[in-house]
């Protein structure tokens, strides 16, 4: 499939007659961290794109940023035949997901939030800038050799996880989609995250709204996210314990019921 003139990768599984969803990964992410979820929630149709610069997707053309990205799944779900659909965005791309809740509410009937945090003044949006800037350094320093040793993958891994999972597998994958990343894209959707411009996308979302945190997240931090709850009108923030960043595959079990109690709620 092409996208705004973008070879796009996407994973889609299920069917039936709910509610589609799309599920966007987080940055450094690609599809293949949703497997789980697509095999979880097979009683709907469920999409999982490759954004653009990231997975096998080639980055686009202009400007990566949370709200350009929105607007290209605004495209994605057009081009796929989705009129409405239920969203779930992971981390960086619960911002994306925010934005187009908040700019096509029309689109979007449910929205998921997963381990998504935010600045609650100007010193901590700061503070996330600089964050974010660490993390260019880390995407300039990056080498192909690295997707090839154990060790570097642990210890990537020991940041994402609350506990290292038992296949390595997953470390291995996760690792090897931070490192493909496209670097002007990875610059570019980092940068964007210190944008003042999200909490007030936040606070005019209008569609139900779930908040899932994770205790133990140490890349988006825990004590952000009641603020997002906060920011969304509605909205209800539910928290896995002993969990990490990627609670689709830490806590598959607990977070996919989370999922469908919320997504199939009358």
């Amino acid at each position: 499939m092409v996208v705004w003139d973008v070879p796009l990768r996407y994973r889609a599984a299920g069917s039936g007659a709910r509610m589609p969803l799309v599920l966007l990964h987080g940055w450094g992410g690609s599809s293949r961290y949703w497997r789980s979820t697509l095999a979880a929630l097979d009683d709907r149709p469920v999409l999982a794109p490759d954004l653009p610069g990231f997975g096998e997707s080639p980055p686009l053309s202009g400007p990566a940023s949370a709200a350009r990205l929105a607007e290209f799944v605004v495209a994605f779900a057009d081009a796929v035949g989705l009129e409405r659909f239920d969203l779930n965005g992971h981390s960086f791309c619960a911002s994306v997901a925010a934005y187009l809740a908040a700019r096509h509410p029309e689109r979007v009937r449910r929205l998921v939030l997963t381990c998504v945090s935010t600045f609650r003044n100007e010193l901590e949006r700061r503070v996330v800038n600089q964050v974010h800037h660490l993390m260019g350094v880390w995407m300039a320093l990056r080498r192909p050799w690295m997707a090839r040793s154990p060790a570097f993958a642990r210890a990537v891994g020991t940041r994402f996880f609350y506990r290292l999972p038992s296949d390595t597998r997953v470390l291995t994958e996760a690792f090897t989609d931070f490192l493909k990343m496209d670097r002007r894209t990875a610059l570019e959707t980092a940068a964007s995250a210190g944008d003042p411009e999200i909490n007030r996308a936040f606070q005019a979302i209008r569609v139900p709204t779930l908040v899932i945190g994770a205790r133990q997240d140490r890349i988006m931090p825990p004590a952000g996210t009641p603020e997002v709850a906060r920011l969304i009108p509605g909205s209800r923030l539910i928290w896995l314990e002993r969990c990490g960043h990627l609670p689709m595959l830490e806590c598959p079990e607990e977070y996919h019921r989370a999922l469908r109690e919320f997504l199939d709620a009358l």
